[in-house]
Order: C-alpha cells, then sequence, then structure tokens
C-alpha cells in the first residue's frame, strides 16, 4: 500500500482519481490536527488544478465547501493560501460559485484579505476569488455592499504585479455595472488606471489591456469622461482599419502645421545642408519658434499618419486588432496627442460613418480650454465647417455639435 507522502503527492492523487479525495475531505475536519489539515487542503488545492472534473469529485462531499472556508482563518500561511487557492478553482465553475456564496465564502474572503500580516500568494488568490465572484452581475452587487471597493482599487498600487493585475482584472469586470461607476471614482480609480495604461513595461500588458477597458467603460458616463480627458486621455472611436484605406497622405509640397498655417521661409540655407528637411535648424529668432501646441500637434500629425500609411492604425503591439472592452468594442482610448490627431485624421476619410463618430468624439472631448486649443492647432476647424456641407445629415448634425463645443475658444470670422 502507498505511504502516508506517496498519498499526499499530486501526482499520487492524479494518477489515483477519487480514491483518495475522500479521506483528504475528511482530514480537513475540524477535530483534526491542524498539520494534517494544512497537508490535505493544500493536496486538494494542487488536485483541483486538473480541471471541473477533479474539482467535482471533491465538490461531491456534503460541508467540504464549509472545511475549506474554515481554514481561511488559519494561522498556517501556507494552509490559508491553499484554502484561498482551492476556493479560486472551485468559484471558477458556476454552479459551485452559488454554493460557495451560500457558505459564507465571500465574507470570509474579505475578512482574510482585510489582514494585515497577509502575505502577497494569499493576497493575490483571495483576489483570483473575488475576480470570479465579480463574473456574475448578481454577484458584482454584494460587492458594492461589502465595503471592498476601496481595498480592491487599492490594490492597483500594490508592489506585486500578480496583485496589481488580478485588482485590474476584477475593476474591469466591476465597471461593466454602470451602478458601481460613482463608488469607483469616489476611490479614486481613474488616477490609478490611466497610470497603469501609461507604464509601458512589457509585465504590464495584460494590466494595461485590463486598465483601456475600465476606462473605456467608466467614459460612457459624460462626466467621468470629462475627469478622464483631464487626465490626458481621449475616447476614440473603432472604425475599423478598412477605413483608414481611403488615407492618402499630401503631396509633397512646402510644410506646414497641421492647422493649415505655413511654416515661416527663410532664403538663408541651413549650415546643416538639406534646409527643407531641416526646417528647424533654420529658425533663429525665438519669436519665430512655433509654440508647445503646434509641436504636439505636429507630433501627433506624424504618428497617425505613418500608422494610417503602413496599415498598422489600430492594431495593438501583437498586431491584432483592437477592441474597446468587454462590452463595448466601439471605442478605444488614447493619449491625447495621438488622440486628437486620431479623431482628425478620422473627420478626413470618406466612411459617413467613421466621420460623424469622429466629429461628435471631438465634440465630447472639448472639455477644458486645453483640449479646444488642441483640436485647433491640429486642423480640426477647417475640416469641420467643410463638413457643415456634407451630404449626410448624421455627418452635419455631428460636426456642428463639435463646432458648438470648440466655440468656447475658438472665434469664427
Amino acid at each position: 500500500p502507498p505511504s502516508h507522502n506517496d498519498v499526499g503527492s499530486p501526482e499520487s492523487m492524479a494518477n489515483s482519481g477519487s480514491a483518495y479525495v475522500g479521506l483528504f475531505v475528511r482530514m480537513l475536519g475540524l477535530d483534526n490536527d491542524a498539520h494534517d489539515r494544512e497537508h490535505a487542503i493544500c493536496t486538494l488545492w494542487h488536485y483541483s488544478l486538473g480541471g471541473q472534473k477533479c474539482i467535482d469529485e471533491i465538490m461531491q462531499f456534503p460541508g467540504c465547501i464549509s472545511l475549506i472556508i474554515s481554514l481561511l482563518k488559519s494561522e498556517s500561511a501556507r494552509a490559508c493560501e491553499a484554502a484561498a487557492g482551492l476556493l479560486h478553482n472551485i468559484t471558477s465553475v458556476k454552479l459551485y460559485r452559488d454554493v460557495a456564496i451560500e457558505s459564507g465564502a465571500m465574507e470570509e474572503i474579505f475578512s482574510c484579505i482585510r489582514k494585515s500580516t497577509i502575505t502577497p500568494e494569499i493576497k493575490e488568490q483571495c483576489l483570483c476569488t473575488i475576480w470570479n465572484f465579480s463574473v456574475d452581475e448578481k454577484l458584482r452587487y454584494k460587492l458594492l455592499g461589502s465595503d471592498m471597493l476601496i481595498p480592491i482599487v487599492r490594490f492597483l498600487d500594490d508592489e506585486d504585479i500578480k496583485v496589481k493585475e488580478v485588482a485590474a482584472s476584477i475593476t474591469s469586470y466591476l465597471t461593466l455595472s454602470h451602478s458601481y461607476h460613482g463608488a469607483l471614482v469616489e476611490a479614486g480609480v481613474i488616477p490609478k488606471l490611466v497610470h497603469l495604461l501609461q507604464t509601458k513595461d512589457n509585465d504590464y500588458k495584460i494590466i494595461r489591456k485590463e486598465a483601456r477597458s475600465s476606462l473605456v467603460e467608466l467614459s460612457t458616463d459624460d462626466s467621468y469622461h470629462a475627469l478622464i480627458v483631464d487626465q490626458g486621455l481621449v475616447r476614440i472611436p473603432l472604425v475599423g482599419s478598412s477605413a483608414y484605406k481611403a488615407f492618402r497622405p499630401q503631396p509633397h509640397s512646402w510644410p506646414s502645421f497641421p492647422d493649415g498655417s505655413e511654416i515661416q521661409r527663410s532664403s538663408r540655407p541651413s549650415k546643416y545642408g538639406a534646409t527643407e528637411l531641416l526646417l528647424g535648424l533654420i529658425l533663429n529668432e525665438k519669436k519665430a519658434e512655433p509654440d508647445e501646441a503646434k509641436i504636439n500637434a505636429m507630433i501627433g500629425r506624424s504618428n497617425q499618419q505613418f500608422l494610417a500609411r503602413v496599415g498598422a492604425i489600430e492594431f495593438d503591439y501583437e498586431g491584432k486588432e483592437q477592441s474597446g472592452s468587454q462590452r463595448n468594442d466601439h471605442h478605444t482610448i488614447l493619449p491625447w496627442i495621438d488622440g486628437v490627431a486620431r479623431l482628425v485624421l478620422i473627420i478626413g476619410l470618406q466612411d459617413v460613418s467613421a466621420i460623424a463618430k469622429a466629429a461628435h468624439a471631438i465634440g465630447d472631448a472639448s472639455v477644458n480650454e486645453h483640449m479646444r486649443t488642441s483640436f485647433m492647432e491640429a486642423g480640426a476647424v477647417k475640416s469641420l465647417l467643410q463638413l457643415l456641407m456634407h451630404n449626410d445629415v448624421p455627418v452635419r448634425e455631428a460636426s456642428a455639435y463639435a463646432l458648438e463645443k470648440l466655440s468656447d475658444q475658438i472665434l469664427f470670422c
């Protein structure tokens, strides 16, 4: 017969199937030695990694879920982590998610994650269980009434990247329920999401995706969209990469700023040669230097026109076409320099639906003087005025809306 150590190994459990599951479930009993309970919960956790069939075998024993939950209070960090990890796997199955809720798993997980002595590993497994709860729209409301939003938002700043990643995923699901938006914003979620989105580290790929998804959902509320714009981001309609095939770069001419004004000519040759190519090097008078707004407009225009020319616009870093969020696949979020230039580029395309969406987005983003000035410098006004004569009614209406929003900053002659 196998030794005690052999029986307790994940490999032995995997090979023998349910033969030993009942034994280890019984070892979870409150009347057993703490070491035996720890050994049992760790073994069952590893066994549950085998998928739903293994989880089914564990859950066939009445009362086992209550014994698992009780170990969240264990003084042993190893036992507590294993209990949270096993609950994470069990609650990934919808049928057992409801059983866990009825047995008080949510409350105990919340209590566990609030401990001041919690380890990053326990924190991660507890958050993964909360993540499973957040998938279910009905259970999100229990989260709202549990005072857990503030800790979840705080975990977006956690030092452990795995904890941060799960917290971002939970937030992404919570934003799918509109009733959560106010509480999340009050908890300070927008600046944290913006910071995560702007982090360039390769390890943050999933975190950036979840942060973008959350911000897109939050931006559906006008007041929260304004807060996002104030943080330097712009909501952009996803019009499909095929719409950009109509983009044709301007033929070579003397360079001009995006707003249409020409860059000052000079008869003085550049001492570096290539006068037109190195145009900026012949501007020797301070008053002739372009201001920061014009420079940003030129940078944004160059970035977006390059992406359009090479067919890479609306594609992510992995070459996949971008999507918005889990429910809202019609928008994405861009930094304001690129976002302003992207919207101005879209209103110059031929797709009437894309033009109308972009014009409306320009109006929505014109929430402060900085953004209105940025659109003016990017050349939005000239294009929008031309679109007032468009034969498509939605395009005319969207253009008029955008110009109305921009008119607080711009005087038309």
